[in-house]
C-alpha cells in the first residue's frame, strides 16, 4: 500500500498528541515510513543530557490510536515505559 500525504499528516499528528500526553519535559520528533511500520525517533531530555529513542509501530495502529480510545491507551502505556528515562513536566 502507497503512503498518502493525508496518512503521513494524521501519523504526524497522532505521534505529537501522543507525545504530549506523555507529558514529556522537552523532546523533538520524526516520524518515518517502512515497509509494515512508522518508526518513530524521540530525543527527549534526560537528567546528564538527551537521549534518543526509536519506537516502531505499525502503520494501522498509529493511524488508529488517533481515534480509537482503547488502542490510543495501549500505545501511551507502551510508549511510557520506552521513555522513562526521559524528563516528565512537574505539575
Amino acid at each position: 500500500m502507497a503512503l498518502s500525504t493525508i496518512d503521513f499528516v494524521k501519523a504526524r499528528d497522532t505521534v505529537a498528541e501522543l507525545l504530549d500526553e506523555l507529558a514529556l519535559e522537552a523532546y523533538l520528533f520524526e516520524v518515518e515510513p517502512r515497509n509494515s511500520h512508522w518508526e518513530v525517533k524521540v530525543e527527549c531530555a534526560i537528567t546528564e543530557g538527551w537521549e534518543t529513542v526509536t519506537l516502531s509501530i505499525p502503520k494501522e495502529v498509529l493511524l488508529a490510536s488517533a481515534d480509537d480510545k482503547v488502542i490510543r491507551k495501549q500505545v501511551l502505556e507502551e510508549w511510557r515505559a520506552r521513555l522513562a528515562a526521559c524528563k516528565i513536566q512537574s505539575s
